[in-house]
């Protein structure tokens, strides 16, 4: 059927070769005429076609990445930065890292071991703010005892952090006791943690990382923003070094990859 698609195309091609109008008019007729020799052609390259609509929506989205990239790097996006909450990394790093997130989403655990990766790769550069894109129950409640565990010593709260991701599964099935077991094992004081959850301001901190988030357009997690221009999605890593180059300080410089400078000197 392809075949005869194409014969009946070529013929119709020739007849009006000289009049490029009139040939385009004739190929429009047969095929109105005729639409179910189109589906039957698609019918039968359906891994080709599915193929062209995959190339079609990466191309798009692209596209919507180049732009939107152009946008934020004329104007940074400007996240609220309070030193008093929990960071991961130099208090004075040039680079700061805003993540909005969930607990439970599997896109921000592998986020999260790609945000790692990338820290090892500049530990004097590069600082971590976590923030919270939490909008049901169970990924509520995981935010609101990362942020108590914060008040009592941020490297608690980013064990938290590492925990939760690593036992997303378990966490699904178990439930609100799964997060305190975590919480519990990791050596929090118990009564502190219970009169923290209850503290209204750190509900309304992670309202209002929501709000910020989508003040920012921010529609899925993770999303990181590193100093004014986000990375969305579980990106590879070659997305946050190709960022980093265009926002570090010094001219737009690649900040400085201090693992490996070690490993060049050894």
């Amino acid at each position: 059927m392809l075949a005869r698609t194409a014969f009946v195309m070529l013929a119709t091609l020739v007849l009006f070769a000289c009049s490029p109008a009139a040939s385009d008019n004739a190929v429009r007729q047969t095929l109105n005429e005729h639409p179910d020799m189109v589906l039957d052609a698609l019918a039968k390259q359906k891994q080709e076609l599915y193929a062209l609509v995959l190339a079609g929506q990466q191309e798009n989205q692209d596209v919507t990445r180049q732009a939107q990239l152009a946008e934020e790097l004329k104007k940074p996006l400007s996240p609220t930065i309070d030193p008093a909450r929990a960071m991961r990394g130099p208090a004075n790093a040039p680079i700061t890292v805003v993540v909005y997130s969930d607990f439970l989403c599997p896109y921000c655990a592998q986020g999260a071991l790609t945000l790692k990766k990338f820290m090892e790769r500049h530990p004097d550069s590069v600082r971590v703010l976590f923030k919270h894109y939490a909008t049901d129950d169970l990924s509520r409640q995981a935010a609101l005892l990362y942020e108590a565990l914060a008040a009592q010593d941020p490297k608690l709260a980013f064990a938290f952090h590492d925990a939760v991701f690593a036992a997303q599964p378990e966490i699904e099935q178990a439930g609100e006791p799964a997060l305190y077991a975590l919480a519990v094992k990791l050596g929090a004081d118990v009564p502190r943690l219970k009169r923290d959850l209850k503290n209204p301001a750190l509900a309304k901190r992670i309202d209002d990382d929501v709000a910020e988030a989508r003040r920012f357009d921010i529609e899925s997690t993770p999303t990181f923003v590193i100093n004014g221009v986000s990375v969305r999605g579980a990106a590879p890593l070659d997305d946050f070094e190709s960022v980093l180059r265009k926002v570090a300080p010094k001219g737009g410089q690649e900040a400085p990859c201090d693992t490996c400078n070690k490993k060049k000197k050894s």
